[in-house]
């Protein structure tokens, strides 16, 4: 069976999808993210600013910062 390449939300229908960061409304960018331990892996929003580094799930769900120790 043949592998697909993997869909990025981002890319669909030609124009890429923006989201607003819920703590300092700047700009998010979609990554995706491989599990290496017991945290979660997929699709989430990560903000572009760098005193901020939010991380929200695709589905809307801020999951804390890139700056915490537990993000």
């Amino acid at each position: 069976m043949a592998k697909k390449k993997a869909k990025i939300a981002s890319k669909k229908k030609g124009r890429p999808q923006t989201r607003n960061c819920p703590v300092c409304e700047t700009e998010m960018q979609m990554t995706r993210v491989m599990r290496y331990t017991d945290g979660p892996g997929g699709m989430v929003w990560v903000c572009e600013n760098e005193s901020c580094l939010a991380v929200v799930s695709k589905h809307g769900v801020h999951l804390g910062s890139l700056l915490d120790a537990a993000a």
